[in-house]
């Protein structure tokens, strides 16, 4: 038989380890989101005046951005709900 102070202590161990599981995630997340601001910010002007000219062009790179900030929204959805587990 398992001793129940043995089951009642090892409850807030694995609480503690979710915890500092959602703040690794959280700031990951943080970390990925402003360098990804950065290069939005930093290169958008650029790419738009690159493909200003060839509209084939200009719905890639739409659909790369459309793509990053999916991927964004996408880990700071999983992060968020990997708090309430």
């Amino acid at each position: 038989m398992s001793n129940p102070s043995s089951i009642a202590a090892t409850q807030p161990v694995k609480a503690a380890a979710s915890t500092n599981r959602f703040q690794r995630r959280l700031a990951i997340c943080l970390v990925q989101s402003v360098f990804n601001v950065i290069v939005v910010a930093k290169f958008a002007g650029t790419l738009n005046r690159a493909t200003a000219h060839d509209t084939l062009q200009q719905v890639g790179v739409t659909l790369l951005f459309a793509i990053l900030l999916g991927s964004l929204a996408r880990m700071w959805f999983l992060a968020l709900r990997s708090q309430t587990r």
